[in-house]
């Protein structure tokens, strides 16, 4: 009986340090909007075998109606270099996409300047063919000189 109790901790061990650096690393924050949405921005650190002095997170605005439910969402993915007094953005990859019929997106891009990977991208909401609403959505993460993501 010690043996079982033995094997199920260190598997249960193994399985808990194997989750990815990511899913313990989660930053959450919520702002409110003036028309009864409002965007959740999550930060996560995606794990990499690259030198020390570089970390690539990325950043995801889910923009949701009133009722919570998301209708697009907007993922700046930033690769950044630093040495403690200095960091710098060397790549900004863009991802956005519809999670409602109704809504559309029209255009995104991406940039970087400095310590900061930015994703901006417009999206439309349609009724019978016709736009009834457009929405701009900037999500910029920021990588400080010791590799802290925000």
């Amino acid at each position: 009986m010690k043996k079982i109790v033995t094997l199920f901790t260190i598997i249960s061990s193994i399985l808990f340090l194997s989750l990815p650096v990511s899913a313990l690393e989660q930053k959450r924050e919520i702002i409110q909007l003036d028309n009864g949405y409002y965007l959740e921005t999550i930060i996560e650190e995606i794990p990499t075998t690259r030198a020390s002095n570089q970390k690539t997170g990325r950043k995801t605005a889910n923009y949701k109606n009133s009722q919570g439910t998301v209708v697009f969402t907007v993922t700046v993915t930033g690769t950044f270099t630093y040495n403690g007094s200095s960091s710098t953005c060397t790549k900004s990859v863009v991802e956005a996409s519809s999670k409602n019929a109704n809504w559309k997106i029209s255009s995104k891009s991406a940039s970087k300047s400095g310590n900061k990977a930015t994703a901006k991208a417009t999206a439309k909401r349609y009724v019978d063919g016709t736009v009834v609403e457009t929405r701009n959505c900037s999500v910029t993460l920021t990588c400080s000189s010791n590799g802290s993501l925000s």
